[in-house]
């Protein structure tokens, strides 16, 4: 009996040491229980570089994200988003619209732009993201709406802001979001809530005046 009860004792131990080391490697290290908390570590640890992924704007202007890439005195809030959705969408296109009331009262068009990316490019076309940017009052100097040339890309966009979209079956989508920042070494260097814009233009400029900026 002695022997079965430490036998128990040991595997029962084993069980959560492992337990413990799965938990610990899908938090980053107890730093996150959620997939955008862990989201949210990883680019803080391990920023980003931008592929070279082909993209047209609202202006029918092509380009490729990699062009943020390179060192630059502005850094880059992203969302992504599709225009139709009536749900998170409106959250992070509202919170994009905030920044750029928050950018031009500060005086921070040198430093700070914004860009929003369709993951759905059959129905955001140029002409769409064009007349969306119009009646948002968008100046197109500082915030540009985009989306992928090619819908063989789409993946490639979503995995590098670990965005999950599936089909919601009434023509829409259901999926996570996220406001991303492309630092001024133009790498994918922080993710921050959507619905709080606030925070992260608050964590860029700490950050920015910590480093002399």
């Amino acid at each position: 009996m002695k022997t079965s009860g430490v036998r128990s004792v040991i595997a029962f131990a084993i069980i959560v040491v492992l337990g413990l080391a799965a938990f610990s490697a899908v938090t980053a290290g107890f730093a996150a229980v959620t997939s955008d908390g862990v989201r949210r570590v990883q680019l803080k640890r391990n920023p980003r570089a931008l592929p070279d992924l082909p993209l047209i704007d609202a202006r029918g202007t092509m380009f490729s994200l990699r062009d943020y890439g390179g060192a630059s005195k502005r850094v880059t809030f992203i969302t992504l988003v599709y225009l139709q959705c009536q749900s998170v969408c409106r959250t992070s296109i509202a919170g994009q619209s905030w920044m750029q009331h928050a950018i031009q009262a500060r005086g921070l068009e040198g430093r700070v732009r914004l860009l929003t990316l369709s993951f759905d490019p059959a129905n955001d076309s140029p002409q769409v993201m064009a007349e969306h940017a119009r009646r948002m009052g968008v100046d197109a100097d500082l915030w540009r709406f985009a989306t992928v040339r090619d819908t063989g890309d789409l993946n490639r966009m979503l995995a590098l802001f670990d965005i999950i979209v599936l089909p919601d079956g009434l023509g829409g989508y259901s999926h996570n979001a996220g406001l991303f920042l492309i630092d001024e070494h133009g790498q994918l260097a922080r993710a921050y809530d959507v619905d709080r814009p606030d925070l992260a233009l608050a964590d860029y400029l700490a950050r920015a005046k910590g480093k002399g900026g």
